[in-house]
């Protein structure tokens, strides 16, 4: 039977259960990636909010 552990969250490797990262690097680096992630899902909502206004302001203009 396979011992209880978990996996890092950054490089899926094997780790005693209380800890989430095997190392302060991956810790580091996991961050990095969920902050760069952040900020294209906020470029991508923006960039969905001005075409949405862009069309709300064309259909107006229209009528």
């Amino acid at each position: 039977m396979v011992e209880k552990h978990r996996h890092c969250l950054n490089c899926g490797i094997s780790i005693p259960p209380d800890k989430v990262f095997c190392s302060e690097k991956c810790r580091l680096e996991y961050l990095q990636k969920r902050k760069r992630m952040m900020r294209l899902n906020y470029m991508f909502l923006g960039v969905a909010i001005l075409i949405i206004l862009y069309y709300i302001i064309t259909i107006a203009l229209k009528l």
